[in-house]
């Protein structure tokens, strides 16, 4: 190399990245050599840019997997002790990296360049600007509203969240049910996928330390917060709602930030894995993404049947943990080999160009198939028989339809909105800013907005919502289904509308909100 320059191994693609102009005549040994990358720094290069790695990403796989083995085997004791474990790690490790000072100052230029996001490194263009995935934005502002829509059904239809009424055979649980199922088959995954496409940028640019403390910093302060404070503050609003005595529950909880947990265990394994050698792979096409979303669900039914409910205060169920792996190493990978990137052999838009006719049609047509049976089965069905966990036909619809919305959906997401939505503007960038504080405080407004509908309800028709002591489901039959159904459309907008609203809100008032969240 010429005198005054220097090279750096990065070890993440097959290209040589020129950061700035490459000497007048480089050796033949700088051409000859096409794998690993080599990227080239100004004299004195920074100290932080490679972080020697001893463990290797089977590693930390074979630890989940033997955690995993022990809560199948011994769920009473794993539920419990899983919890634990993962709130006393958030818990100290936020504050080893909120109070250890930096041991390394970040990069003054990425290693690598990247084509989008918000982690995204130069290329920049000649305004300065870094641009942007929009469509993966407005993606994320769909899927919170879906996140909210969803616990909003769980409310509605007797189970599955904090606060619940309609816990009995009715018109509106049968559609709910579908709902519920499609949605959770798909959408934490999509969450999973996205955050991890944005990770190796991140990385790259930060270095080890300073990636995990922003990590820490950013989800492990709600986590934390969410677990001490926030879960006691819910408790007294359902408990009011279900006219229970109000009390304080001292037990942490994370509720729906068990996503932001393990996001962080994710981050954490990511950072200390061995990356010099790149995993080189086009994106799987959907015959191959079928072949293998088959056997890992049906990994992830043993799972659900013999795992207790929860792992770390993740809930065991359709998409679940086996999936939220996948996708979340999957979008590492789609960013490294550029996957969601226009013009590129076996990326997501080459897929979808061949394929997307079918993958809609298959996607529709059992989306309608699922709502229609559920439908028909609470019809025919008395009301004392029926449930759908004991139903052989429905059975086998969930597995087939968790299959198919695992293996397809998250392509038809990217897919549609790359082509409908990526664009952005003044109320795209407010709840795409806004998307991640509603996420958090969403809880409050959905138990709000049905404590809201029960009080309505009892005050207009004189009868009263019974909930058990020690519960805050109700099996009390309201007069018609009709309530069910206009209060859940009801309780659904003013939910996403007002959680938005305030997480807006929330960001431009409190000090230093941006920053975390």
């Amino acid at each position: 190399f010429a005198e005054d320059w220097r090279y750096v191994w990065t070890s993440q693609r097959r290209q040589l990245v020129i950061l700035d102009p490459p000497p007048p005549d480089p050796s033949p040994r700088a051409t000859a050599v096409p794998y690993p990358t080599l990227a080239f720094l100004p004299s004195p290069a920074p100290t932080n840019m490679a972080f020697p790695k001893s463990k290797s990403m089977w590693v930390h796989f074979s630890v989940l997997s033997l955690l995993t083995i022990a809560q199948c085997g011994i769920p009473s004791v794993m539920v419990t002790v899983s919890c634990v474990l993962i709130f006393l790690w958030v818990t100290f490790s936020t504050i080893y990296y909120m109070c250890k000072k930096p041991a390394e100052a970040a990069p003054s230029a990425p290693l690598l360049p990247s084509s989008s996001g918000e982690d995204k490194a130069p290329s920049v263009a000649p305004s300065g600007k870094k641009e942007r995935l929009y469509y993966l934005d407005n993606l994320k502002i769909f899927l919170t509203a879906v996140v909210i829509l969803h616990h909003q059904t769980c409310s509605f239809v007797g189970n599955g969240w904090y606060f619940n009424i309609g816990n009995y055979s009715n018109s509106f649980q049968a559609v709910g049910n579908a709902l519920l199922a499609q949605n959770q088959s798909y959408f934490m995954c999509a969450f999973f996928f996205i955050s991890g496409y944005f990770t190796p940028t991140s990385f790259d640019r930060k270095g080890h330390f300073l990636f995990l403390r922003d990590k820490f910093k950013r989800l492990g302060i709600p986590y934390v917060t969410f677990c001490l404070v926030l879960a006691g503050l819910l408790g007294l609003i359902y408990q009011a709602g279900a006219h229970h005595d109000v009390k304080w529950e001292p037990t942490p909880n994370p509720g729906p930030l068990w996503f932001v947990g393990w996001l962080l265990v994710f981050n954490t394994a990511y950072a200390n894995t061995d990356h010099s050698t790149p995993n080189v792979m086009s994106c799987p096409t959907p015959s191959k993404m079928l072949l293998w979303c088959f056997f890992i669900n049906i990994l992830n039914w043993i799972v659900m049947i013999f795992g207790g409910g929860t792992f770390a205060y993740m809930p065991l169920t359709f998409g679940s943990l086996p999936f939220d792996v996948m996708h979340f190493y999957g979008g590492c990978i789609a960013k490294r080999n550029r996957w969601l990137e226009s013009g590129v052999e076996g990326g997501i838009i080459e897929i979808m160009d061949k394929h997307r006719k079918k993958m809609y049609s298959t996607i529709a047509f059992f989306s309608v198939a699922m709502f229609g049976y559920s439908i028909y089965y609470q019809q025919s069905t008395p009301a004392d028989d029926y449930d759908e966990a004991s139903n052989t036909p429905s059975l086998i619809g969930l597995f087939v339809i968790s299959w198919l919305f695992i293996s397809l959906m998250l392509f038809c997401q990217l897919d549609f909105f790359r082509n409908h939505f990526n664009s952005t503007g003044k109320w795209s960038k407010i709840l795409s800013g806004a998307a991640y504080t509603a996420y958090i405080i969403h809880p409050f407004f959905v138990c709000s907005m049905t404590a809201a509908f029960v009080a309505i309800y009892e005050a207009s028709t004189g009868e009263t919502l019974v909930f058990e002591d020690g519960r805050t489901d109700s099996e009390t039959v309201l007069d018609s289904d009709a309530w069910l159904w206009g209060g859940w459309a009801v309780c659904t907008l003013l939910s996403v509308t007002l959680t938005f609203f305030f997480a807006y809100w929330i960001r431009e008032l409190v000090p230093g909100a941006k920053q975390i969240i």
